[in-house]
């Protein structure tokens, strides 16, 4: 029958049964969730562990073997690494080394084994540390990349390999790999992402265990190098504690000559102050009586023997010894029986005393003649001495000697005294009449210092000196003015060339004259040197003032000069600059008025000119120049340009010279043009580590190449690692050292410099060819050719212009010809700009030349485009 719900049993049994059915299916999933979820939280607690004991391994690890075995225990617990091995790259030398080895199969490697990485690359180590990627093992990829020659099988062949790289810093440093010889053990992507996640924690624990070991390392060589120092320090302590004493001790002898009472109370004294120094319980003074011939001893302690004699007859004992041979001597028994059997000293008399063990004598000198002896001897074998007491007693017997001598001549110089006390009397009055005149000298010694010594004008020091006062005048004044004037004679040199020196020297002190008569009793005029002149305006009210004078000088400059019956006319151009500021310098208006000055030159002569904004910005734009060379881009505003050099018999090329030109907008400016300016900014060497760099290039891309000529700075030959720098860059860029001759200008080098002379032997002996450009433009040329290691020679412009012409230049050219021959030297001619220049050096046995005939220079296209030395480390 239907229940009271309208359903049948068997319906409502039914209903239960599938509700507990599916409640029991929620429930199964859910077990299963928390079962992954339970093991996925133990394999963290296993990764979480393992990493915590990489972390520990940085910090409790003895040694590097001992942190790879410990990484592979770690490893160990994570998956199955029963073959497992670490390998690190060098990056610099392009090596792997395998740290750590451990395979069934393969044998292990030799730790200090290093490999070729390109050897190892051909692997899947290799492959791995190649694409920087982790790498799981898989039969068709392995055979895809054999195929394509990315790998190849090296050492056994595994059923299953994972190999993940070491990155530190963004870099590969090596790899780390597991792999498995059995079908039962496999790796997972889920391990290749586990052992990748570790192997940076490795990584990280790597660096810091190799920072531990480098730190342990450095403390131990600077705790090393500390503890040298402290064994340095009490050497040296106890030094200057030995030569403190011994300092003393020679004070107090010089201090115990001029205070002992008798000659007794000397000795006793200086028998204690040796005491100090050495063992002197047996301890005699001897001294000659050449006299009476007989050795006297005022002074003598002895233990053993109580009643010594006061004197002796000379005769041959060790005493005597040291008298003939005036040296110090140290005795002991074995050398006593070789004096006595060399018959250099008797053999122990009565008169002698007690024969010692050890006896030490010194000869006391004076004035290069031994005057007596000073000595310690010992009888018993507790005390003995060395070689170093010898010295020492040999150091204080010069003293004693001295000191001696000082006391024996006491009396002599009370007697002096008495002389020279009368004679100071007498000198006196006459050292009143010296010193007079030595005051009108010194007066005259500080005239002529500060003042010029043909005109008796004050001089630039004098000038300076008024021109600082007028400064601080100014400080405290302000309202105070004054300017300086900066005056050039115009044409002097004209006149002292025509002349002579006396008609300029006549010149300049009526310009003197001159100028003295515009300016004010106050006021400065100074002569610099040659014809240039200032002038300091104290106490003006307005600039005019200063213009006024500069008017009246520049008229009175334009009034004729007349020697003798000859008139002759000259000019001045002065510059002015005024004080503007209580803060300037003495310096700032002498460089403004001087700088004014040259304007007014370059404005034609006979005027004055003002300092003024304009002026300073022509200054500045001085300074941009060589700003501009300083920011200069070596590859984009410097280039070269090729000179042919030509045999002149035939116009065939033998050579070419590569020469350095700045682009500049449109031009090209010469190294002559900013060599001074390369020079103060510093970057000369480097320029010509460009140059070099760019000719070796050439030579390098060229199958046949032409020697190529370079010009260089002889700043290179003052360092010998500036010359290391040339020969490196040369050796590395792989070329035949003999194409490339390396030139140095004849009037850069120094014919007495050792220096120079080894740098170039050094650059000889590399194989490279050395050129003596612009041969013939000083005196000294003959010297470089025979002194020096060149090879080349090339004769300068100004040797070459007058050859066609000048019969003497024609025989120079031919005994130069003839010299460089006979030296093995080839010689080469610059400037030929004509035949009959070409002509002429044919004639006379030049065969090789370089010059306008030979067609306009052509500009050299770079091999390559990398930039060379940085700017910055130019200019380091």
């Amino acid at each position: 029958m239907p229940t009271s719900t309208g359903m049948q049993p068997e319906a409502q049994t039914s209903a239960v049964q599938n509700t507990e059915s599916k409640e029991i299916t929620r429930l199964r999933k859910a077990v299963a969730r928390l079962q992954k979820l339970a093991l996925k939280y133990r394999q963290s607690e296993v990764v979480q562990k393992a990493l915590f004991k990489i972390s520990e391994l940085a910090s409790s690890v003895q040694n590097m073997q001992d942190f790879y075995a410990s990484v592979h225990a770690i490893i160990g617990e994570l998956m199955d690494a029963r073959n497992f091995y670490i390998c690190l790259y060098d990056q610099a030398k392009d090596t792997v080394q395998f740290v750590y080895f451990v395979d069934e199969y393969d044998d292990f490697p030799a730790l200090e084994q290093v490999i070729p990485a390109e050897v190892l690359g051909q692997g899947l180590t290799g492959y791995v540390m190649r694409t920087g990627k982790p790498f799981l093992y898989d039969i068709e990829v392995f055979e895809r990349l054999k195929e394509r020659g990315e790998i190849r099988d090296l050492g056994s062949p595994p059923v299953d390999w994972l190999g993940v790289p070491l990155r530190s810093n963004g870099q590969v440093v090596g790899a780390m790999v597991v792999q498995s010889y059995s079908e039962q053990i496999r790796y997972t992507e889920q391990d290749q992402e586990l052992l990748l996640f570790v192997s940076q924690h490795i990584v990280n624990a790597l660096d810091r265990v190799r920072q531990r070991e480098y730190m342990q390392a450095e403390i131990a060589r600077q705790t090393a190098k500390l503890r040298q120092i402290n064994d340095d320090l009490i050497n040296e302590i106890s030094v200057r504690e030995r030569a403190e004493k011994l300092t003393s001790v020679l004070f107090a002898i010089s201090e115990i000559t001029n205070t002992s009472e008798s000659m007794q109370t000397f000795y006793e004294q200086l028998y204690r102050q040796i005491g100090m120094l050495i063992n002197n319980d047996n301890f005699f003074v001897a001294l000659i009586n050449q006299d009476r011939g007989v050795l006297e001893f005022p002074y003598s302690v002895d233990a053993y023997d109580g009643n010594l004699q006061r004197e002796r007859k000379l005769a041959k004992g060790m005493t005597e010894y040291v008298i003939r041979h005036a040296q110090p001597v140290f005795i002991d028994r074995a050398k006593y029986q070789q004096l006595v059997q060399a018959g250099e000293v008797e053999d122990a008399v009565s008169y002698y005393g007690t024969h010692p063990t050890q006896w030490l004598g010194s000869p006391l000198v004076v004035e290069d003649e031994v005057i007596g002896v000073l000595s310690v001897q010992t009888y018993v074998n507790d005390i003995t001495y060395k070689q170093d007491d010898l010295e020492l007693l040999n150091f204080v017997s010069q003293h004693v000697a001295v000191a001696i001598e000082r006391r024996r001549n006491a009396d002599e110089v009370k007697r002096v005294n008495a002389y020279l006390e009368r004679k100071v009397a007498e000198r006196t009055e006459e050292l009143v009449s010296e010193i007079e005149r030595r005051k009108k000298v010194e007066e005259k010694l500080f005239y002529d210092a500060h003042h010029d010594a043909l005109t008796g004008l004050p001089n630039r020091s004098m000038f300076t000196e008024r021109l600082q006062q007028t400064l601080k005048h100014k400080k405290r004044f302000p309202h105070h003015n004054f300017a300086v004037l900066f005056v050039d004679l115009d044409r002097f040199k004209n006149i002292n060339d025509t002349l002579g020196h006396s008609a300029g020297d006549e010149f300049l002190l009526e310009a003197s004259r001159r100028i003295g008569e515009c300016i004010r009793d106050n006021d400065t005029v100074a002569r610099l040197g040659g014809d240039e002149f200032v002038i300091l305006l104290d106490m003006i009210r307005h600039i005019d003032d200063a213009r006024d004078v500069a008017s009246r000088i520049i008229e009175k400059m334009r009034l004729p000069f007349v020697f003798g019956e000859s008139e002759h006319y000259s000019g001045a151009s002065v510059g002015i600059a005024e004080c503007k500021s209580r803060n300037d310098s003495a310096e700032r208006l002498l460089r403004d008025a001087d700088a004014a000055m040259y304007q007014a030159k370059s404005m034609g002569r006979g005027r004055y000119v003002v300092f003024d904004e304009s002026i300073h910005q022509d200054l500045v734009a001085s300074l941009h120049r060589e700003t501009e060379l300083r920011h200069a881009q070596f590859d984009q505003d410097f280039v070269l340009q090729q000179f042919t050099l030509a045999d002149l018999r035939d116009n065939t090329e033998v050579a070419r010279e590569l020469q350095l030109r700045w682009q500049r907008d449109d031009s090209l400016l010469p190294a002559d043009r900013f060599n001074a300016v390369a020079d103060k900014t510093g970057m000369t060497l480097a320029l010509d580590h460009w140059m070099l760099k760019r000719c070796c290039a050439i030579l390098q891309a060229e199958d046949q190449p032409l020697p190529i000529y370079v010009g260089l700075s002889s700043k290179h030959l003052y360092k010998l690692a500036d010359v290391k720098v040339l020969i490196d860059i040369i050796t590395n860029s792989g070329v035949a050292p003999e194409s490339l001759i390396l030139e140095f200008s004849e009037t850069e080098l120094n014919d007495n410099s050792k220096r120079q002379l080894s740098c170039l032997r050094q650059l000889a002996e590399l194989g490279v060819g050395l050129a003596l450009n612009e041969f013939g433009r000083s005196a000294g040329a003959l010297q470089f050719i025979l002194n020096y290691p060149f090879t080349h020679v090339k004769l300068d412009p100004r040797f070459v212009a007058d050859i066609a012409t000048s019969q003497r230049a024609q025989v120079m050219v031919r005994n130069v010809v003839h010299l460089c021959r006979d030296l093995a030297i080839e010689i080469a001619a610059a400037g030929v700009d004509n035949h009959d220049q070409l002509q002429a050096l044919i004639h006379n046995g030049v065969n090789i030349g370089q010059g306008q005939l030979f067609g306009e220079p052509q500009q050299v296209k770079s091999p390559f485009n990398a930039q060379p030395t940085s700017k910055s480390a130019t200019r380091a």
